[in-house]
């Protein structure tokens, strides 16, 4: 299983806390969300789950779909 995170950070790369990050994964076997909010350091942290892609929504704002592995990091650029 795996364990990722996924960081908020504005223009300056400075991580941007108590965003709602909310991750919608794409395969069918696997329809199911998760939703964590940011700490201060602006990271969201995700686990126990498989390896795969997902579309990220931050503050219900899709940002796209990525791919993510354990011990990855998705970042994101408000």
């Amino acid at each position: 299983m795996a364990s990722f995170e996924v960081q908020v950070v504005n223009d300056n790369q400075d991580g941007i806390s108590g965003v709602r990050v909310r991750l919608e994964f794409t395969s069918r076997t696997r329809a199911m969300s998760a939703e964590e909010y940011t700490g201060s350091d602006g990271t969201a942290n995700f686990s126990d789950y498989e390896e795969g892609e997902i579309n990220v929504y931050v503050d219900g704002s899709n940002e796209g779909t990525h791919d993510y592995r354990d011990g990855g990091s998705i970042t994101i650029t408000k």
